[in-house]
Protein backbone atom coordinates (compact mmCIF):
# COMPACT_ATOMS: atom_id res chain seq x y z
CA UNK A 1 0.00 0.00 0.00
CA UNK A 2 1.44 3.57 -0.55
CA UNK A 3 1.68 6.05 2.15
CA UNK A 4 -1.68 7.75 3.26
CA UNK A 5 -0.93 11.54 2.76
CA UNK A 6 -2.69 13.23 5.92
CA UNK A 7 -2.21 16.56 4.73
CA UNK A 8 -4.37 15.73 1.74
CA UNK A 9 -6.94 14.19 3.42
CA UNK A 10 -10.46 16.45 3.94
CA UNK A 11 -12.65 14.01 5.25
CA UNK A 12 -12.77 11.04 7.63
CA UNK A 13 -14.88 8.89 4.68
CA UNK A 14 -12.67 5.65 2.99
CA UNK A 15 -13.49 7.53 -0.04
CA UNK A 16 -10.52 10.22 0.54
CA UNK A 17 -8.52 7.16 -1.10
CA UNK A 18 -9.38 7.12 -3.78
CA UNK A 19 -8.02 11.00 -4.42
CA UNK A 20 -4.66 10.11 -3.30
CA UNK A 21 -4.93 6.68 -5.92
CA UNK A 22 -6.21 9.87 -8.23
CA UNK A 23 -9.32 8.37 -9.30
CA UNK A 24 -11.56 10.01 -12.12
CA UNK A 25 -13.94 11.81 -10.32
CA UNK A 26 -16.92 9.91 -11.38
CA UNK A 27 -15.71 7.43 -9.17
CA UNK A 28 -14.71 9.29 -6.29
CA UNK A 29 -18.72 10.82 -6.65
CA UNK A 30 -20.17 7.19 -6.26
CA UNK A 31 -18.10 6.25 -4.09
CA UNK A 32 -18.04 9.07 -1.08
CA UNK A 33 -21.46 8.47 0.36
CA UNK A 34 -21.71 4.69 0.79
CA UNK A 35 -19.16 2.03 2.84
CA UNK A 36 -16.27 0.34 1.23
CA UNK A 37 -18.04 -2.82 1.61
CA UNK A 38 -20.75 -1.23 -0.30
CA UNK A 39 -18.72 0.29 -2.66
CA UNK A 40 -16.84 -3.13 -3.24
CA UNK A 41 -19.31 -5.44 -3.62
CA UNK A 42 -22.16 -3.21 -5.53
CA UNK A 43 -20.13 -1.23 -8.17
CA UNK A 44 -21.04 -1.42 -11.69
CA UNK A 45 -17.77 -0.51 -13.09
CA UNK A 46 -14.43 -3.26 -12.98
CA UNK A 47 -12.21 -0.90 -14.15
CA UNK A 48 -12.62 1.22 -11.38
CA UNK A 49 -12.04 -2.27 -8.79
CA UNK A 50 -9.77 -2.83 -10.85
CA UNK A 51 -7.54 0.53 -10.34
CA UNK A 52 -8.54 0.40 -7.10
CA UNK A 53 -6.85 -2.89 -6.12
CA UNK A 54 -4.21 -2.51 -8.19
CA UNK A 55 -3.51 0.81 -6.23
CA UNK A 56 -4.32 -0.14 -2.87
CA UNK A 57 -1.20 -2.28 -2.69
CA UNK A 58 -2.08 -5.88 -1.08
CA UNK A 59 -3.84 -7.28 -4.30
CA UNK A 60 -1.06 -9.72 -5.97
CA UNK A 61 0.02 -8.68 -9.13
CA UNK A 62 -0.70 -11.62 -11.05
CA UNK A 63 -4.38 -11.26 -9.44
CA UNK A 64 -4.86 -8.09 -10.66
CA UNK A 65 -3.46 -9.16 -14.53
CA UNK A 66 -5.52 -12.12 -14.28
CA UNK A 67 -8.96 -10.25 -14.07
CA UNK A 68 -7.65 -7.74 -16.74
CA UNK A 69 -7.31 -10.79 -19.24
CA UNK A 70 -10.81 -12.03 -18.31
CA UNK A 71 -12.40 -8.43 -18.70
CA UNK A 72 -10.37 -7.86 -22.12
CA UNK A 73 -12.07 -11.43 -23.56
CA UNK A 74 -14.99 -9.32 -23.45
CA UNK A 75 -13.73 -7.63 -26.24
CA UNK A 76 -12.60 -10.45 -28.64
CA UNK A 77 -16.13 -10.32 -29.98
CA UNK A 78 -15.78 -6.92 -31.48
CA UNK A 79 -12.74 -7.61 -33.71
CA UNK A 80 -12.59 -9.25 -36.52
CA UNK A 81 -12.19 -13.35 -36.61
CA UNK A 82 -8.86 -13.14 -38.76
CA UNK A 83 -7.35 -10.96 -36.51
CA UNK A 84 -5.79 -13.52 -33.86
CA UNK A 85 -3.04 -9.81 -32.65
CA UNK A 86 -5.19 -9.37 -29.60
CA UNK A 87 -6.37 -12.97 -28.64
CA UNK A 88 -2.54 -13.46 -28.69
CA UNK A 89 -1.41 -10.83 -26.62
CA UNK A 90 -3.82 -12.38 -24.10
CA UNK A 91 -2.83 -16.30 -24.29
CA UNK A 92 0.59 -14.89 -23.86
CA UNK A 93 -0.22 -12.61 -21.03
CA UNK A 94 -2.43 -15.66 -19.62
CA UNK A 95 0.65 -17.58 -19.99
CA UNK A 96 2.94 -15.56 -18.06
CA UNK A 97 0.73 -16.36 -15.20
CA UNK A 98 0.89 -19.93 -14.91
CA UNK A 99 5.08 -19.45 -15.71
CA UNK A 100 5.02 -20.55 -19.03
CA UNK A 101 6.22 -17.51 -20.65
CA UNK A 102 8.61 -14.73 -19.89
CA UNK A 103 7.31 -11.18 -19.48
CA UNK A 104 9.47 -10.35 -22.42
CA UNK A 105 7.13 -12.61 -24.36
CA UNK A 106 3.94 -10.46 -23.12
CA UNK A 107 5.64 -7.35 -23.41
CA UNK A 108 6.17 -8.05 -27.04
CA UNK A 109 2.58 -9.78 -27.42
CA UNK A 110 1.41 -6.19 -26.01
CA UNK A 111 3.59 -4.17 -28.15
CA UNK A 112 1.57 -6.30 -31.22
CA UNK A 113 -1.32 -5.50 -29.82
CA UNK A 114 -0.88 -1.87 -29.17
CA UNK A 115 0.36 -1.54 -32.73
CA UNK A 116 -2.93 -3.39 -33.97
CA UNK A 117 -4.84 -1.56 -31.41
CA UNK A 118 -3.46 1.97 -32.93
CA UNK A 119 -3.57 1.41 -36.78
CA UNK A 120 -6.46 -0.76 -36.66
CA UNK A 121 -9.40 -0.46 -34.60
CA UNK A 122 -9.99 1.17 -31.14
CA UNK A 123 -11.68 -1.17 -29.32
CA UNK A 124 -9.05 -4.04 -29.43
CA UNK A 125 -6.76 -1.99 -26.65
CA UNK A 126 -8.12 -3.66 -24.06
CA UNK A 127 -6.47 -6.50 -24.97
CA UNK A 128 -3.67 -4.75 -25.32
CA UNK A 129 -3.95 -3.22 -22.14
CA UNK A 130 -4.31 -6.60 -20.18
CA UNK A 131 -0.96 -7.92 -20.70
CA UNK A 132 1.13 -4.08 -20.58
CA UNK A 133 -1.14 -2.16 -17.95
CA UNK A 134 -3.78 -3.92 -16.49
CA UNK A 135 -5.99 -2.11 -15.05
CA UNK A 136 -6.87 0.12 -18.68
CA UNK A 137 -8.37 -3.05 -19.83
CA UNK A 138 -11.71 -3.17 -17.92
CA UNK A 139 -12.38 0.48 -18.70
CA UNK A 140 -11.53 -0.40 -22.47
CA UNK A 141 -13.45 -3.31 -22.78
CA UNK A 142 -16.86 -1.58 -22.20
CA UNK A 143 -16.94 0.66 -25.30
CA UNK A 144 -19.60 -0.66 -27.14
CA UNK A 145 -22.45 0.30 -29.79
CA UNK A 146 -25.04 1.99 -27.12
CA UNK A 147 -25.13 3.08 -23.49
CA UNK A 148 -26.75 -0.02 -22.13
CA UNK A 149 -24.29 -2.54 -24.12
CA UNK A 150 -22.14 -0.11 -22.33
CA UNK A 151 -23.73 -0.51 -19.29
CA UNK A 152 -23.86 -4.35 -19.63
CA UNK A 153 -19.72 -4.55 -20.67
CA UNK A 154 -19.14 -2.48 -17.49
CA UNK A 155 -21.04 -4.55 -14.92
CA UNK A 156 -19.71 -8.19 -16.27
CA UNK A 157 -16.02 -6.26 -15.75
CA UNK A 158 -17.28 -5.45 -12.00
CA UNK A 159 -18.47 -9.23 -11.82
CA UNK A 160 -15.70 -11.00 -13.36
CA UNK A 161 -13.41 -8.52 -10.99
CA UNK A 162 -15.19 -9.34 -8.01
CA UNK A 163 -15.05 -13.29 -8.83
CA UNK A 164 -11.07 -12.89 -8.65
CA UNK A 165 -10.11 -10.65 -5.94
CA UNK A 166 -11.45 -10.05 -3.07
CA UNK A 167 -12.04 -7.15 -1.49
CA UNK A 168 -8.80 -5.67 -0.51
CA UNK A 169 -8.74 -3.98 2.80
CA UNK A 170 -5.44 -2.83 3.86
CA UNK A 171 -5.63 0.23 2.66
CA UNK A 172 -8.69 1.40 3.96
CA UNK A 173 -8.05 -0.45 7.87
CA UNK A 174 -4.80 1.65 7.57
CA UNK A 175 -6.84 4.72 6.85
CA UNK A 176 -9.90 4.06 9.31
CA UNK A 177 -6.64 3.04 12.40
CA UNK A 178 -5.47 6.85 11.20
CA UNK A 179 -8.75 8.30 11.36
CA UNK A 180 -9.20 6.77 14.89
CA UNK A 181 -6.06 8.17 16.31
CA UNK A 182 -7.46 11.38 14.79
CA UNK A 183 -4.10 11.31 12.26
CA UNK A 184 -5.50 14.30 10.38
CA UNK A 185 -6.53 17.32 12.46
Amino acid sequence: MKIIDTYKIKSTHWSELLLQMNAISDCYDYARTISYKKFWYTCQRGDWLLSFAANEGSTSHKLIVKAACQCARLSLPYIKQVELIPLKSIETTERWLEDKATIEEVKLAADAAYAYAYTYIASVYASAAASHAAFYAVSDAAYATDAASKKEMQQKTADIVRSIISMPTQAVNEFERLVKMKAFW
